[in-house]
């Protein structure tokens, strides 16, 4: 049982998650009907194997932020029934669903049954979506994505529900930092980082206005737009962007800022902050795994300019290579550091200077992409493993990005309350548009 201090990153995404929800959920759409009597006992299974979804995390001013046992407390399961077309309100609702600061466990599991109309399709399969919906301080998007593959895989395999695997917990994220990137204990070499940092987020001057982001809009409406490249467009695109000498997030983050320009008044050149959550499991000492579930991810962020004549392809490369750069030099290892947060105990009284630090963040569009999903042999009725989240107050768009079996999936998330349906709609049928060109794809009807 885990008993300890939440580390750097996991109390960042606990605070920010108090400033505007950081929940994710991640789910899988299914050709076939669920289940239904399975999930609990599966979902049992889950927690024998993972401890961090046997804990609470208490807050107070005396000890600060804490993970503490909270065993023999099972995973709500949500059964749902929906037509095809509205499933997705119920994963949205979700992205704005805190879970209380003691709660126990620390996520949840939806199974959604799509409604089919016999009399008008009479052949028609009933199908289905599995979602688990995340507190981000225990889980990142590839370490979310791979216990909903175990927990579809316990589905199929209901034989394996007897057999779970021993239960164990990774070490924080800070614990794993290598010597040189922990920077509580270089001062000045941080600060001489973050002096790099803010010249580089100054290279192209000020930030272009955004005047269709309503930033200081109150309340909060999370909604997503669903593109899918078929499997032969995302096999394409992977070998171009090989060609070209980046990637297919490369690629990806280049549309989206592309498509950003559409919106934007008249203006000679558009100066652009970009922001992708990394993985930092490979800059960690031994690499942990992604299972069982932690939250090992960071952020890094830059500027970019373009203009009418900037072309995907080599955008697409600056991006990589600038992300590349930031890694080897330690940026984002550095970033819970800057926002304050070095190890001691973080109480309750820092919350509120905390969130005004956030809420002061640069105006930014995000992507995060967990890459390629590895499919479930057991269930071949999977059709796509994805996830969501609701961008922060101050970002456009946060889309999620997934590949299954070769299928390009893309969740353009953003808040209805700060930018319009219609912008969003635009956005990410732009996005849309400009990938499928590579291809030399015909563009289809506009996203639903």
């Amino acid at each position: 049982m885990i008993s300890r201090p939440l580390d750097p990153g996991e109390a960042f995404f606990f605070m920010s998650d108090h400033v505007s929800s950081m929940n994710f959920v991640v789910f899988a759409q299914r050709n076939n009907a669920l289940p239904l009597d399975r999930i609990e006992p599966a979902l049992a299974v889950l927690q024998q194997e993972n401890a961090l979804l046997q804990t609470r995390i208490t807050w107070t001013e005396e000890d600060g932020l804490r993970f503490e046992p909270a065993p023999g407390l099972p995973i709500a399961l949500h059964c749902q029934q929906r037509s095809s077309d509205a499933w997705q309100e119920l994963i949205e609702a979700e992205l704005s669903l805190p879970f209380a600061v003691g709660s126990a466990p620390l996520v949840r599991c939806h199974a959604i049954t799509l409604q089919v109309d016999a009399a008008t399709t009479p052949q028609a399969k009933t199908t289905s979506v599995l979602a688990l919906t995340f507190h981000h301080a225990i889980a990142d998007g590839r370490s979310g994505a791979a216990l909903l593959r175990r927990l579809l895989a316990l589905l199929a395999c209901p034989m394996h529900q007897s057999q779970p695997r021993t239960a164990i917990a990774l070490e924080p994220m800070s614990a794993l930092m290598p010597t040189d990137r922990r920077w509580a204990e270089h001062p000045q070499a941080a600060k001489a980082l973050r002096d790099v940092m803010i010249s580089d987020y100054r290279r192209h001057g000020k930030l272009s206005p955004l005047p269709w982001l309503a930033s200081q809009a109150p309340g909060r409406s999370p909604r997503f737009f669903q593109v899918t490249l078929p499997a032969d467009v995302g096999h394409q695109l992977r070998t171009l962007a090989r060609q070209h000498g980046t990637t297919l997030h490369g690629l990806i983050c280049a549309a989206q800022l592309l498509a950003q320009r559409t919106l934007q008044d008249v203006e000679d050149r558009s100066t652009f902050f970009l922001s992708c959550p990394v993985d930092l499991r490979p800059q960690l000492v031994n690499t942990p795994p992604v299972t069982p579930t932690a939250m090992l991810i960071s952020l890094v962020s830059n500027t970019f300019q373009i203009d009418d004549n900037t072309a995907i392809w080599p955008l697409a490369r600056t991006i990589i290579e600038q992300t590349r750069l930031q890694l080897a030099r330690g940026e984002a290892h550095l970033l819970y550091h800057l926002f304050g947060l070095t190890g001691a105990p973080v109480r309750p009284s820092q919350l509120e200077p905390f969130a005004q630090k956030v809420l002061a963040s640069l105006p930014n569009t995000m992507v995060s992409n967990i890459g390629a999903v590895a499919a479930v042999p057991d269930d071949p009725h999977v059709q796509a493993i994805s996830f969501a989240l609701c961008p922060m107050p101050y970002q456009t768009l946060f889309t999620a990005a997934s590949s299954y079996a070769d299928r390009l999936i893309l969740n353009v998330g953003f808040d209805a309350q700060r930018v319009s349906p219609e912008c969003a709609r635009k956005l990410a049928q732009s996005m849309q548009e400009r990938l499928l060109l590579q291809v030399g794809e015909s563009v289809p009807t506009p996203c639903e």
